[in-house]
């Protein structure tokens, strides 16, 4: 069934030799965008597809007009890492006008007509972050700091998050200190909301669930001005290299590392066979409603690296030098 359906979503992306493909992403402060973009484009190249790669400084009327100039150079697909939903959508039903296919990545759009969506878990991801911070800290303060409230992502990864947390809550074992969104993933933005919550408190935190390596490394500047870095338990994800050196140092403890080239490696063999037409028996599709329909999904699982598995995980594993983590 998923290969027919797909076959039929597809029928207009018939066979072609010269494939052209736009990732356009939000910013570069989220540095695996940066990456995964890259190696996005590295695993299409072998494929024989030109990839444009571009992204928008997390505005969104510039990430429209950029999204328009790759239509007018003719790309076959567009993956986006949106930045806004209303520009979002706007983007996608240009798009759909000339029949030309959108991969949602990382990020999905609601209420949109997306041909595909490449993402991790966030149940998954927020069991991981939660979970981590109650077996070493099961009776305490806690503060949460999640992403952007108008990313679903950041929504869903708090809504894990919280399910977790309940019964600890319920039963008095942890108290939320402090719980907020971080406006565009923003570091300063976090950073500042904690410092203003450390000038206006007598009570400190034991443990911070950051739902961003970005938002967690810019924290623990602040957390150092009162002597407690090292003392917060401060969680984290995209493992970006200056959390990893936080946590090779001590001063984050944990953070959920997607996979950079197995996400992007397999959006790119995604990609090029829906724009060639080809069936997706060799992947594991499944349906995610968007709130417009049941949007084709290929999911990859994220992996908790701490200070015990950090050099297998991402030494061994390829992402990193020694020099660089150490």
């Amino acid at each position: 069934m998923v290969t027919f359906v797909l076959s039929g979503l597809f029928s207009a992306c018939s066979s072609k030799e010269d494939i052209k493909i736009g990732f356009l992403f939000s910013s570069d402060i989220t540095y695996r965008f940066v990456v995964e973009s890259n190696y996005f484009a590295e695993r299409a190249r072998e494929l024989g597809a030109e990839v444009i790669i571009d992204q928008a400084d997390n505005n969104a009327a510039l990430q429209y007009q950029k999204a328009m100039e790759m239509k007018e150079q003719g790309v076959d697909m567009l993956v986006l890492i949106y930045i806004n939903e209303i520009t979002a959508n706007a983007i996608v039903r240009d798009f759909n006008e000339v029949d030309i296919p959108v991969m949602a990545y990382n990020r999905l759009l609601v209420n949109s007509d997306l041909d595909m969506y490449i993402a991790g878990n966030n149940q998954s991801l927020g069991e991981g972050m939660a979970g981590y911070a109650l077996s070493q800290v099961p009776r305490g303060n806690y503060m949460l700091f999640g992403g952007d409230k108008f990313d679903r992502n950041a929504v869903e990864l708090q809504a894990s998050i919280d399910s977790v947390l309940a019964p600890s809550i319920d039963n008095g074992q942890i108290n939320i200190l402090y719980k907020t969104f971080t406006e565009n993933w923003d570091p300063k933005n976090a950073a500042f909301e904690l410092k203003q919550f450390l000038n206006n408190s007598e009570t400190h935190p034991d443990v911070i669930i950051s739902c961003f390596d970005g938002m967690s490394h810019e924290m623990l500047d602040v957390l150092s001005e009162w002597d407690l870095d090292g003392e917060v338990i401060i969680t984290g994800q995209d493992a970006q290299i200056e959390s990893v050196q936080d946590i090779a140092a001590g001063k984050q403890q944990m953070t959920m590392y997607h996979p950079f080239k197995e996400i992007a490696y397999t959006a790119a063999d995604v990609a090029v066979a829906l724009i060639k037409g080809d069936k997706l028996d060799d992947f594991n599709v499944v349906y995610t409603d968007n709130g417009f329909k049941q949007v084709p999904t290929v999911q990859i699982n994220s992996i908790l690296v701490t200070r015990d598995n950090l050099d297998e995980v991402l030494i061994e594993g390829g992402v990193y030098t020694r020099d660089e983590v150490y």
